[in-house]
């Protein structure tokens, strides 16, 4: 399996003719049907702020657990913060990595905006640069999805921003995650078990130790490998829903790496939380029914966070 390398400088730079873009969304069109993943170059996020990012993640990891704990997710009502080594859970099996969830922000935790699932993120004290560069990279990847969307949009045949109504808040995620060599523990599986993301897509930065693997349809596991300078793409259960299976989210596991840690940051662009997920007539006919309801996106993310982290979380 070979996962394509697109350029999206049509979606991301102004001007770009009209030819150009259409034939980007033929390239994602053809990513998403064949692999459900894709690397994207010439996306226009700067280097320099890659080279200063990978860094202060392993600088936050490699604090004290003692520190790590104080921003604890167990003290946030909306599932931010910090989930330490093997308390998260993938397929019953507890996964091998540590990470720091951040979301949504608002400094006032109020009653409408917990419901929501809005509020504050946690932050490890006197690490402001830290703090900068991750809001900073929240902000860039937010920018980044809106344009990767309407290249989806272009792919599928719809408008360009077809899918800008249902994304114009857009309840996104961005974790920040260690994996350290596998330890021989007790319903351990891999770094992250095998899973579909739950969302509408991720935008993964990786540093330069490899770990993704992604399952075909002959259910053989193949490595993502690692290309500078690119993100990784890969599709989610929301874009299925909508496009009545025409475009399936693929099925990816990390594995834990051998003698040195490995960290990721992926960010997973998201519907608004009240948008309502169901398949476009487009996708539906008489010989092909919708095969799925309508859903509530803020209700099923509530549902898959409260799975996900019901070890640790009362």
């Amino acid at each position: 399996m070979k996962i394509p390398i697109i350029d999206i400088a049509p979606l991301v730079i102004p001007d770009h003719n009209t030819k150009l873009i259409r034939e980007t969304g033929d390239e994602i069109r053809e990513a998403c049907r064949s692999v459900g993943f894709f690397y994207i170059k010439n996306h226009q996020i700067p280097q320099s702020h890659i080279d200063s990012l990978i860094p202060l993640v392993h600088a936050f990891f490699n604090l004290s657990l003692e520190e790590k704990m104080k921003i604890h997710i167990s003290k946030s009502d909306i599932f931010r913060g910090y989930t330490p080594l093997g308390k998260e859970l993938t397929n019953d099996k507890y996964d091998w990595h540590e990470c720091v969830d951040f979301g949504p922000s608002s400094n006032i935790s109020k009653k409408n905006n917990i419901k929501k699932l809005v509020g504050p993120n946690q932050w490890p004290k006197n690490q402001n640069k830290f703090k900068m560069v991750l809001e900073k990279h929240y902000d860039l990847m937010n920018s980044l999805g809106k344009r990767i969307t309407q290249g989806l949009s272009i792919s599928l045949g719809l408008s360009k921003n077809y899918f800008l109504p249902f994304m114009n808040k857009s309840h996104s995620y961005m974790r920040v995650s260690n994996y350290p060599p596998l330890e021989n523990k007790k319903n351990i599986d891999h770094g992250i078990g095998s899973h579909i993301d739950y969302g509408f897509l991720t935008i993964l930065l990786q540093d330069n130790i490899s770990g993704l693997e992604i399952k075909n349809s002959d259910d053989e596991w193949f490595s993502a490998p690692i290309i500078p300078g690119t993100f990784l793409i890969n599709i989610g259960h929301m874009i299925q829903r909508w496009t009545n299976d025409y475009y399936r989210a693929t099925i990816h596991r990390v594995v834990s790496p051998k003698d040195k840690a490995r960290c990721s940051i992926p960010f997973f662009f998201e519907p608004n939380f009240d948008t309502v997920v169901e398949p476009l007539e487009k996708y539906c006919s008489e010989d092909n029914p919708a095969r799925y309801k309508p859903i509530h996106f803020g209700n099923y993310l509530e549902r898959t966070f409260k799975t996900s982290y019901s070890s640790i979380i009362d």
